[in-house]
Formats: C-alpha cells, sequence, structure tokens
C-alpha cells in the first residue's frame, strides 16, 4: 500500500472513532442543557440527515449504469442533481443533529472536528473525480453546488423553468 493509500485508511479509521465517540456522545450526555427546543429541532435534523444519506444512496446505485464494468459513470441524478456531495452533506446533518441532541461541549468538539475532516474529504474527492472524468466533472461542478441543498434546488428549478421555455 502506498502513503496515500495508509493515508486514506488512517484517515478513515479517526473519522469512524470520532463519529463512534460522538454517537456515544450524545447517548450519555442526551439534552444535557435541558433545552427542549433544541433537542426537537436536533431530532427533525437527524430525521433529515439520514433521509438525505438513504436517498443519495439510492441515487449513486440507480445512477451507475452498467455499460461498461470497468468505467465507472459520472451519477448526476437524484441526490446528485442537487449537490455534489449528498453523503457528506448527510453525514454534516446528523452530525450538526447528533450536537444539538446532546448539548454537550464534548460534543461540540468532536463534531467540529468531524465537519473539518469531511470538508477536507470533500476536496480530496473533487480532485479525483476531477482527474477521472475531466471535463465533465468541471462542468458538473459548475452546475451543481458541492452541498448547498437550497441553492441546488434553486439551480435544478431554474434549469428546468430555462429548458421548458427553450
Amino acid at each position: 500500500m502506498h502513503k496515500r493509500g495508509i493515508g486514506h485508511l488512517i484517515g478513515h479509521i479517526a473519522y469512524v472513532a470520532l463519529y463512534g465517540v460522538l454517537i456515544i456522545s450524545a447517548v450519555f450526555l442526551y439534552n444535557s442543557v435541558k433545552l427542549a427546543k433544541l433537542l426537537y429541532a436536533g431530532w427533525i435534523i437527524l430525521a433529515f440527515g439520514i433521509i438525505f444519506l438513504l436517498w443519495s444512496s439510492k441515487s449513486r446505485k440507480e445512477g451507475h449504469v452498467e455499460e461498461d464494468i470497468n468505467r465507472e459513470a459520472l451519477v448526476e441524478s437524484g441526490m446528485y442533481a442537487f449537490v455534489r456531495h449528498p453523503e457528506f452533506l448527510s453525514h454534516i446533518l446528523i452530525i450538526f443533529a447528533l450536537i444539538i441532541i446532546s448539548q454537550h461541549w464534548l460534543s461540540l468538539s468532536v463534531g467540529v472536528i468531524l465537519i473539518v475532516l469531511l470538508c477536507l474529504a470533500m476536496i480530496e474527492e473533487e480532485k479525483r473525480n476531477v482527474e477521472k472524468f475531466g471535463d465533465s466533472y468541471r462542468d458538473y461542478m459548475k452546475r451543481v453546488p458541492r452541498i448547498n441543498l437550497i441553492a441546488g434546488i434553486i439551480k435544478q428549478k431554474h434549469s428546468k423553468r430555462k429548458n421548458k421555455n427553450g
């Protein structure tokens, strides 16, 4: 295994360990400040995060064309039509929800580290995708925001309206 592979593996292990710490802290430090409205918001955000994660996973599976087993296709449908990294967005929502649910500084600290790691991973994945897909990924980057779902929905609606009228 080369250096990039080992570093990538270590990053995954650290990420999974921190995610585990966050989940455990959310369970044991549940609603530690006793802010009920914040707690309810956390559960709603958690539900959206899980729904988005399931939808993005389904979109990725459905979007892969099996024309050539050796060549991976660029997925631009489902959640990928709205944001380039729906699974990262889903995990950010879940992490944010766990922070809000626990309402504790430990969860906040671990959550911030996890979100920073996810942002760095997104940047690295985009570099790999540009290498892998070239101009088609660059065009996709111009059309679809990285993780801003609201901007992605607006762009998608505008694009459909433009295609309908043009």
